[in-house]
């Protein structure tokens, strides 16, 4: 069960929804309102879709990453938002088995959240959880609750770097307070000087191997068996083999 936000998880999140060019202070937060919550984070998810990927020619695996970091933020604010802003720590709302705060949503939010996909598959080379969202096995509700459980079960790349003994307990104390907003951690560290890119490349590797399989938190949640989950990432790796 994970605690309470703080405030400078607060504010972070309102960073990367709103920008670094917009003042953000515990009055913004208390003085936000659902609906330019909601629409802050739409706009922030049409900007980094990993679908956009295709047209665009971005990166796809920033393009996932900056997409999961904006669902990340709008979860951290909305548990708050929802809830009536910032309030005493000892009366705050207890966070539900799921992480997420037990607040009311409006129905229309809840059904879109749960709605499922019924177009045709994408015809490109897709993620596992991609996979089984488009094959309409889970709801896009699920789907981000997925790809959120996995990112917080990824080990940080400075402890892996500390591990490894490429950068020290004070480094990396140094990098973590002098990083700029919406900066990740190994790019603050390259700009530093502590890390080069291909030591980066390396720990990124890492960190991608250290993480959990995404295919456990459908098996843990009870949403697939282990034999379905196997029997439809086969069916991904037949998709994916037939895109040129």
């Amino acid at each position: 069960m994970q605690g309470v936000s703080s405030t400078a998880e607060l504010l972070d999140a309102c960073v990367v929804l709103f920008g670094s060019g917009v003042h953000v202070s515990v009055d913004f937060i208390n003085y936000l309102q659902p609906e330019g919550l909601r629409a802050a984070y739409r706009k922030k998810v049409l900007e980094t879709h990993p679908d956009r990927a295709v047209t665009t020619g971005e990166d796809a695996a920033r393009m996932n990453a900056d997409f999961i970091k904006a669902t990340m933020a709008y979860r951290t604010l909305s548990a708050v938002v929802m809830n009536g802003g910032i309030r005493p720590l000892n009366d705050a709302v207890e966070y539900g088995a799921r992480g997420r705060r037990d607040v009311p949503e409006r129905e229309q939010d809840r059904e879109h959240a749960e709605k499922f996909f019924t177009g045709r598959i994408p015809g490109r080379k897709l993620l596992l959880c991609q996979f089984l969202y488009y094959s309409g096995c889970i709801s896009w509700n699920t789907y981000i609750d997925a790809l959120v459980w996995q990112r917080r079960r990824r080990p940080p790349v400075g402890r892996i770097a500390r591990d490894l003994g490429l950068l020290s307990e004070k480094e990396i104390q140094a990098v973590l307070k002098q990083r700029a907003a919406q900066e990740k951690f190994g790019e603050s560290a390259i700009r530093m000087g502590y890390l080069t890119p291909y030591k980066l490349m390396v720990l990124l590797g890492k960190q991608r191997r250290f993480q959990r399989q995404i295919g456990d938190f459908f098996v843990l949640s009870g949403i697939l068996t282990r034999p379905q989950v196997e029997l439809m990432a086969q069916k991904q790796l037949t998709h994916n083999n037939g895109i040129l």
